[in-house]
């Protein structure tokens, strides 16, 4: 049995025991925690996105960062 397997057994056999009353909010919370997780694969699937960019690009872009940032709330007022 795999540590994985062995966790979520435990974690089923501990929900059982959990009152009726309390399942809302522990429903609440496993949404909390999987939308959570959810945001962060969001966030890391962008890492490396600029890997491939030449160095003048990353140059202009990291040296107009304020200027661009700028220019593009002015598009979206």
């Amino acid at each position: 049995m795999t540590l994985e397997t062995k966790i979520r057994n435990q974690l089923i056999q501990r929900i059982q025991r959990i009152p009726l009353d309390k399942l809302n909010e522990l429903a609440e919370l496993v949404a909390r925690i999987e939308k959570t997780a959810s945001s962060k694969e969001k966030t890391l699937s962008y890492a490396g996105a600029w890997e491939n960019l030449d160095a003048l690009t990353f140059d202009n872009l990291t040296r107009n960062l304020i200027e661009n940032r700028q220019s593009n709330k002015r598009r979206y007022e």
